[in-house]
């Protein structure tokens, strides 16, 4: 009997609570569409939609909101997926027992938000039973584990935590005499010291720096049609990697580079505001240059919201946004911040940078004048090949090129572009022809260019942002109000708090609205900022963020695999004064990143895509890390940090199909010992991405890339197989290794060959020495297959 009624009370409870859970489902599930945007004219926020059948109260499948909702319908609600079956089981018995609403049910203003717009919650790790666990980021991933029925897995030997380490804080393998050194190590703080020595690697901000610059799309050109070079955007890439190397809290970093004008008065300061100019070039997109501006200010709202807030701001552009509660007013006021923006150039020192300028007119004028003597010097020559060249050809060929330009035919054109490098003469073979007198007069101009041109540098000045001053251009949302549309203010979104900005002071010479912005996303009560930087530091180290949509923190995006852990670290993050290198300590040095990689028997069934960690997930090395490893291998790596991007030599089947002339949009660099620098000083040109780059996925530059993919393709073994890049660097390791196997195999895999491998190697050389004629070659070509295996391209 007392049973009976126990049971009774439990489901007149539960029954009485079913309003208000199902109230808080469909809050979190249909509000942000079915709100006050009233997406497809319904709206279920108030009391919900009785008409055309959407609720039919105590009637489950009669209701469309159910047909829809478990999938039975031609359309899935919600858009994001099916919900949980616990979640439709609340709707179900909502419908059946008449829809009832909680007595005080309010309007979407008032209803629960969204996960990641709650305040970062104060919690305390979970007590779990057992040694496994090292630190408190173990006490979270153990008890998720056995919630879902899995055993975390046994710590990697030596050689494999050395590898995983350095590369994930380097970039680079280590060295052989660095893991034989680690496995010799016997201390109980070895792993410890390695982690601190790794951090304090000046390569470390190399590593981590191109991790950013990923993020805020950097790229040494302009892009689009005419990509023209931005000569100065490697100093923001040079003050990113000071950035990480100096460990800069965070909320510093964020408002150097939002605001860095404005807040600061050191010039190393406010280079971070390079941010702005890094990207791609509107300017010229379109012949309108309001419409260009316009571009320019979507870019830095869009990629602003994504890169600091986690936020795809870029959607209420047009219309309010459709799934997260962001309105189209916000989106303009957010926009409105970088309204009064004009770019500028940052004077890391001033009087050099004004006297830079003022010689720079000199150097202009007597460069004016030398180039249009190269030119009537070319003029005859040039002229002269080309009329030889051309009359060679038939007729057809040769009314192909005498048309003007705007009068071909169709037919014409193709001829033309076909053939226009053929005949067209190059500046080398002009300057193989030149008669005595001719020649002397060029040798003449090549002393005066080196006697004006010898000591020729780079500017004192970084690329930046600054503002226009007081009188901000007005900003409209498009469609609303006068002509213009309607005139907004600038201010913060509405779902994180809202807030108008203040005006600025009188004697204030900016409108400080960027400022404002960059305090506001710093300031430690923001709900993403830190929430948003942990995901990305916890990704990049496993793989996968705690948020897998890494910029996308809204209701498409993923909701947190552990979000009790994110918080947590989000509050510790703050608490530790910002340290990213703190943020990686605790990550690295626990147990969960410690673990094999190596796949128990269940676990996939369970956990295919390893959210939970009870494993360590194995990762094919990035673009970048695989060149610089494939250069320190050969031992031709050159570690010079810093300074102008480098434009390697390409093979010419490389460049080919370049929209311009190789040597104007390729201009290798001329000191040959540069073109093996690391990849992160690479040039960055975003209508061409270097061969070896982006077979390996390189991110363009041209939008935010928060997270690269991990391709397999037939053309990555090719490149590493027949690449001139390839080939140099195993030519340039075979003879340094004289030939011995085992120092190949060290070089490359950064362990010795066991008996077998020694074997199959020599054999192997022994048949291709008698193929190819030569012992090096020879060597090469197991160098060449050495760098193909997967113990070379992935991270255990």
């Amino acid at each position: 009997m007392w049973r009976i009624l126990i049971l009774a009370t439990a489901v007149f409870a539960a029954d009485s609570d079913l309003p208000r859970r199902a109230e808080a489902i469909l809050s979190q599930n249909c509000y942000s569409c079915h709100g006050s945007s009233a997406m497809a004219g319904l709206r279920l926020d108030q009391q919900g939609d009785l008409a055309d059948g959407i609720i039919v109260p105590g009637k489950v499948e009669e209701s469309r909101l159910w047909v829809m909702m478990s999938g039975k319908g031609r359309a899935m609600m919600p858009p994001t997926g099916k919900l949980k079956d616990a979640d439709l089981a609340v709707i179900r018995d909502w419908i059946k027992q008449g829809a009832k609403w909680p007595e005080k049910s309010e309007s979407k203003a008032a209803a629960p938000k969204w996960w990641s717009f709650e305040p970062v919650k104060n919690v305390a790790p979970p007590v779990v039973e057992g040694s496994w666990a090292r630190n408190d980021v173990d006490r979270f991933i153990l008890a998720k584990l056995r919630e879902k029925q899995l055993q975390p897995s046994a710590e990697a030997d030596r050689p494999t935590l050395i590898r995983r380490l350095t590369y994930d804080l380097t970039g680079l393998p280590p060295t052989m005499a660095e893991v034989e050194a680690f496995r010799a190590d016997k201390s109980s703080d070895a792993y410890e010291r390695l982690v601190d020595r790794l951090l304090a690697s000046k390569h470390y901000g190399e590593k981590w720096g191109k991790h950013w610059l990923d993020l805020v799309r950097y790229g040494d050109t302009a892009g689009f049609e005419q990509d023209p070079f931005t000569l100065y955007a490697w100093r923001y890439r040079d003050y990113v990697i000071d950035s990480f190397n100096a460990d800069k809290p965070y909320d510093q970093f964020v408002k150097e580079q939002i605001a860095g004008d404005e807040l600061f008065e050191d010039p190393a300061q406010q280079q971070g505001t390079g941010y702005f100019a890094v990207g791609a070039n509107r300017d010229m997109l379109y012949k309108v240059e309001d419409i260009n501006r316009v571009e320019s200010l979507t870019d830095f709202t869009d990629t602003t919201a994504g890169v600091f807030l986690g936020l795809t701001v870029g959607c209420a552009r047009c219309h309010d946004h459709k799934y997260d509660p962001i309105p189209q007013k916000d989106y303009y006021r957010l926009q409105a911040v970088f309204a009064p923006f004009q770019k500028s150039r940052v004077f890391l020192h001033y009087n050099n940078a004004r006297g830079y300028d003022l010689n720079e007119v000199g150097r202009n004028f007597k460069l004016f004048d030398i180039g249009s003597e190269l030119a009537r010097l070319k003029k005859p020559y040039y002229e002269r090949l080309r009329k030889e060249r051309l009359a060679k050809l038939s007729p057809e060929f040769q009314a192909a090129f005498a048309a003007e330009e705007e009068k071909r035919t169709p037919e014409q054109k193709a001829i033309y572009e076909a053939n226009f490098k053929k005949i067209n003469p190059s500046d080398d073979q002009i300057w193989a022809v030149l008669n005595d007198a001719d020649q002397a007069k060029l040798e003449h101009l090549k002393k005066r260019l080196l006697s004006q041109f010898g000591s020729y540098a780079p500017g004192p000045f970084s690329p930046g942002v600054t503002d226009v001053g007081r009188e901000a251009p007005k900003t409209y949302v498009p469609g609303k109000g006068t002509p213009y549309g309607e005139e907004v203010q600038p201010g913060f979104l509405t779902a994180l708090g809202g807030g108008a900005i203040a005006p600025p002071p009188l004697d204030s010479l900016t409108t400080r609205r960027r400022a404002a912005l960059a305090e506001w996303i710093a300031r430690p009560s923001n709900p993403l900022t830190a929430r948003v930087m942990v995901n990305r530091v916890w990704q990049y180290h496993f793989g996968r963020g705690i948020v897998a949509s890494s910029s996308d923190y809204g209701a498409r995006g993923s909701a947190p695999s552990h979000p009790e852990l994110l918080d947590y670290l989000a509050k510790r993050f703050v608490d530790d004064g910002w340290s990213v290198k703190k943020l990686h300590r605790m990550i690295l040095l626990s147990a969960t990143y410690r673990q094999v990689a190596a796949i128990a028997p269940g676990v996939r069934d369970k956990d295919p895509e390893n959210q939970y960690l009870s494993h360590f997930t194995r990762r094919r090395l990035e673009a970048e890390e695989i060149r610089d490893a494939v250069l320190q291998a050969s031992g031709t790596l050159n570690p010079k940090m810093y300074g102008r991007p480098v434009v390697p030599e390409l093979a010419a089947e490389e460049l080919y199909g370049m929209s311009q002339p190789p040597g104007s949009a390729w201009p290798v660099s001329s000191d040959r010992e540069e073109h093996t620098r690391r990849s992160v000083y690479m040039l960055v040109k975003r209508t061409y991405r270097m061969p070896m780059l982006e077979v390996f996925d390189s991110p363009d530059g041209v939008l935010s890339c928060s997270r690269r993919e991990s391709s397999t393709t037939s053309t990555q073994s090719l490149s590493l197989l027949n690449s001139k890049f390839t080939v140099d660097q195993a030519n340039a390791l075979a003879l340094s290794a004289k030939g011995d196997p085992e120092a190949i195999w060290k070089a490359v895999l950064q362990r010795p060959p066991s008996p077998e491998e020694v074997a199959m190697a020599r054999e192997f050389v022994t048949k291709q020495t008698a193929l190819l004629g030569s012992a090096p070659a020879a060597q090469r070509e197991l160098v060449r297959g050495l760098l193909n295996t997967n113990e070379f391209l992935y991270v255990e």
